[in-house]
């Protein structure tokens, strides 16, 4: 009987690739779209709409940035305040500026998708040590 092992090394480099989950959901605009610096202008509550036409109170950080002449605004992560006046690194679709998102690991990591690395990395444990406890038996004479 055949005993699968899993690797430290590949171990390791799927668990890398779990953690750069949320980023890579912003390749697109990483790798293609343009970047421009942004200031935070101040800690605000907003009403959002949702898909299905719900609205919320949301507090965020209102960022502004330059894109084509024209001063756009977008926000940051919900419940976390940045410092009126700090500058950060704003990527953003060239034809819509509207489409964009924030380079920091707050935006990344803390804009509801946190949920889905944290079960897959939990998964992945578990079927990492399930595979590894088993131990080849060496057979008797």
């Amino acid at each position: 009987m055949k005993v699968y092992n899993i690797s430290k090394w590949t171990f390791i480099g799927i668990c890398l690739l779990i953690l750069i989950l949320p980023v890579s959901r912003h390749w697109q605009l990483l790798t293609t779209g343009k970047r421009a610096t942004g200031t935070v202008m101040q800690y605000t509550v907003r009403i959002v709409e949702d898909i299905m036409g719900k609205r919320e109170l949301e507090a965020a950080s209102e960022i502004s940035f330059e894109a084509g002449g024209i001063t756009h605004t977008t926000y940051g992560p919900d419940n976390i305040e940045y410092l009126p006046g700090r500058t950060l690194t704003i990527f953003y679709k060239s034809s819509d500026p509207t489409v964009n998102c924030v380079a920091t690991f707050t935006w990344f990591y803390l804009k509801g998708y946190v949920v889905v690395p944290i079960v897959l990395l939990t998964v992945w444990y578990a079927f990492y040590l399930s595979f590894n406890n088993y131990r080849k038996r060496r057979k008797s004479s």
